[in-house]
């Protein structure tokens, strides 16, 4: 195979999981904006089951990050590798990021759901929270107050990961730069 058709290959296939990427992200977007109020009010009669709501948030948080980042990554090889390293041109991603004003709206998106699903967190925490208070105080094992603890403890642990990991890598989820601002 001759390298002019392996890069083009190269080019095709990282478009295409580029695209499959977009359709991950929109049915991740789906289901925290439809699944996560549904699944809110299916689980509240379920005692313990209340605890994996928040949980499930978060995950939704973590893999929107992941896809977000894995589009970008796809990006960016494509600007360094085969654009300007094999093509010796200015190519769409090139452009892109030579124009700030153009990954505004990718900012925008990602900022607008990490905040809605933060919000989520909270909520879903807080009506965890009640739910477990309120079994707390009707059980006279005391049982209750032990999972109100531990699952308060981890809802908090999980809150500083995911802001200290979106902080980390805010410009892979963005940018095709890297950490540093160098294209």
């Amino acid at each position: 195979m001759n390298v002019v058709r392996f890069r083009r290959d190269e080019f095709l296939t990282l478009r295409d999981e580029i695209k499959a990427t977009r359709s991950r992200l929109f049915w991740i977007v789906a289901m925290g904006l439809f699944g996560v109020p549904m699944l809110s009010y299916f689980a509240y009669d379920a005692k313990l089951v209340w605890l994996l709501v928040p949980y499930s948030v978060l995950l939704l948080i973590v893999v929107f990050v992941l896809e977000q980042s894995n589009m970008m990554r796809a990006g960016r090889y494509i600007r360094e590798r085969l654009e300007v390293g094999a093509f010796q041109v200015e190519g769409w991603e090139g452009w892109l990021e030579a124009n700030l004003r153009t990954r505004l709206i990718e900012k925008h998106f990602v900022a607008c759901f990490v905040v809605i699903f933060f919000i989520y967190y909270v909520m879903t925490i807080a009506m965890a929270v009640q739910r477990l208070l309120e079994d707390a105080h009707s059980d006279p094992s005391g049982q209750f107050w032990y999972w109100l603890w531990g699952a308060a403890a981890t809802y908090a642990i999980g809150a500083i990961w995911a802001l200290a990991t979106l902080i980390h890598h805010w410009r892979a989820t963005v940018s095709t730069t890297d950490n540093n601002g160098t294209k």
